[in-house]
C-alpha cells in the first residue's frame, strides 16, 4: 500500500528511524511490505469478502504506523524534503484545473497525521488552503502546523483561532474566518469548502472542477423543513456556554430577522465565491449570524438558512423546495437509516474496510468520518483509490450532475 511505502522511504531518506518509530512499528512495516502481509485494495473496494476478512484480521494483529504530532516539527525542518518524501510535487495537473482554483478550510483539533493526509489529498499548487487549529489543542500540533504551512505558498494558518466548544458557534465562527482570510489570499479562486480533519475525498481534483463548473455559481447546501428532522428546541431557546458546555437559559425572545425562515441543514457544504463575499461582507449574512449567537449548533442552521430563503438575496441560492434539493458535499452514513461496516459514533458511521464499495460508488464529494485508529485500512485503501484515479481518470458521468435540480442554467 502506498503509504506503507512512503513511511518506508520517509525512514530511509535521511532522518533517525529510532527517533521517529519504535524498533518494533518499523520491523512491522518492513514485513508488511516485504514478507507477504498485502492486502489488495481493489479486492477490497470491489467487496471481495475473503479479503475483507483478511484486513479485518490484518488489523487486528497490526497497529497503524503513525507519525506524532511533535514528529511533524522535526520532519519540516527541510521543506523540499518534506514536499518530496509526502509526494507534493507529483500529481499531474491539467489546464483545466490550473484555471479552476478552489478553496478550502480544514478544521482540526488533533492528529496531525490525519490532518496532513486530508491536506495531502487534495493539494494542488495553484488551490488555497486555511488550516484552523483548536485554541485548545496541543502546543504540538499548533506548532506542527506552524511549520508545515511555512513549507507552502497556498497554504496558511488562520489569522484568527477560536476555542471551539460542541455545538457553539465558535465551530461555525472558524470556518467564517477562514472565508475572510481566503478572500484577501486569493482573488482567483471560484469555490471554498469546509472539511473537517477526519473527512476525506471521493473524487480526484479534476472530478471536484470538473463538477463544480457544472455547479456554475450555485451552491450545493442542504436544506431541511420537516419539523421532525428540524430539531426545534436548538434554536427555540437560547443558551449560553458555561465551562465549555451549552446550558439552556430560558426561550428565545427575538425573532429572525428579515422575517426569513430558519432551514435545518449540515455544517458542511460547497459554497460559491460570491455567497462566500455575501456571508463576510453583507449586513444580511451579518444579522441572522448575530441571531444564532445563542443557539444550539448555529453552524447546522447557518447555511441553510442563508441559502433556502429567497428573502435573504444570497448568490447562488436555491430557490425551491429545500426538501427536494440533492445534497452532494458529503456523505455520511447514519445510524438507523444506513447501512454501516464500521461503527457508530454520535450516530454518524466511522467506516470501516466493508464500507468502500459503497463510498466509491457515491457521487457526493467528500465522505465522513475516517479514525485512523479504527480500521485504518479504509482511509488507506481509499486513499490508493483517489491517487490512482488521479493518475488514470475515469469516465466521468457529466450527466448526473447536470440533470440536479439546483444547477444554475446559463
Amino acid at each position: 500500500m502506498k503509504t506503507k511505502w512512503k513511511t518506508l522511504c520517509f525512514c530511509i531518506g535521511g532522518f533517525s528511524i529510532i527517533s521517529m518509530f519504535s524498533i518494533s512499528n518499523f520491523l512491522r512495516v518492513y514485513l508488511s511490505v516485504y514478507l507477504g502481509w498485502k492486502v489488495n485494495c481493489l479486492d477490497i473496494i470491489n467487496g471481495d469478502k475473503g479479503e475483507i476478512v483478511k484486513a479485518l484480521q490484518y488489523m487486528k494483529y497490526n497497529s497503524p504506523i503513525r507519525l506524532l504530532d511533535k514528529d511533524f516539527i522535526n520532519i519540516t525542518t527541510n521543506c523540499s524534503n518534506f514536499l518530496e518524501t509526502f509526494g507534493y510535487n507529483i500529481y499531474p495537473i491539467t489546464d483545466e484545473e490550473r484555471h479552476f482554483p478552489i478553496a478550502f478550510s480544514i478544521l482540526t483539533f488533533k492528529d496531525a497525521d490525519q490532518t496532513e493526509r486530508l491536506l495531502h489529498s487534495i493539494y494542488r499548487p495553484h488551490n488555497f488552503y486555511c488550516i484552523h487549529v483548536d485554541n485548545s489543542s496541543s502546543s504540538y500540533l499548533h506548532e506542527a502546523f506552524l511549520v508545515i504551512t511555512k513549507c507552502f505558498k497556498n497554504v496558511f494558518i488562520v489569522s484568527k483561532t477560536e476555542n471551539i466548544i460542541y455545538k457553539h458557534i465558535s465551530r461555525l465562527k472558524a470556518d467564517i474566518n477562514c472565508m475572510s482570510d481566503l478572500l484577501i489570499k486569493s482573488r482567483k479562486w471560484k469555490y471554498f469548502i469546509n472539511l473537517p480533519h477526519q473527512q476525506f475525498p471521493l473524487k480526484t481534483n479534476l472530478e471536484l472542477v470538473k463538477i463544480l463548473k457544472i455547479y456554475n455559481g450555485a451552491n450545493d447546501i442542504e436544506g431541511i423543513t420537516s419539523s421532525k428532522r428540524m430539531v426545534s428546541e436548538r434554536y427555540m431557546y437560547s443558551y449560553k456556554n458555561v465551562n465549555n458546555s451549552l446550558v439552556r437559559i430560558g426561550l428565545k425572545n427575538d425573532t429572525m430577522p428579515y422575517n426569513a425562515s430558519i432551514v435545518k441543514g449540515s455544517a458542511y457544504g460547497v459554497f460559491s465565491r460570491k455567497f462566500v463575499q455575501y456571508v463576510v461582507f453583507d449586513q444580511r449574512s451579518k444579522d441572522v449570524l448575530n441571531y444564532m449567537e445563542d443557539i444550539m449548533s448555529p453552524d447546522e442552521y447557518y447555511w441553510a438558512t442563508l441559502n433556502h430563503n429567497e428573502i435573504l438575496k444570497a448568490p447562488g441560492r436555491f430557490t425551491g423546495n429545500p426538501e427536494m434539493k440533492s445534497w452532494l458535499a458529503v456523505y455520511a452514513a447514519w445510524d438507523g437509516t444506513d447501512q454501516c461496516n464500521g461503527k457508530f459514533v454520535r450516530d454518524i458511521c466511522v467506516f470501516g474496510v466493508g464500507d468502500l464499495k459503497e463510498l466509491v460508488s457515491r457521487k457526493e464529494l467528500f465522505a465522513n468520518k475516517f479514525y485512523l485508529d479504527f480500521q485504518y485500512l479504509a482511509l488507506e485503501c481509499l486513499e490508493e483509490y483517489v491517487n490512482n484515479k488521479t493518475f488514470n481518470p475515469m469516465r466521468f458521468d457529466a450527466l448526473y450532475y447536470k440533470q440536479l435540480s439546483f444547477i444554475r442554467k446559463t
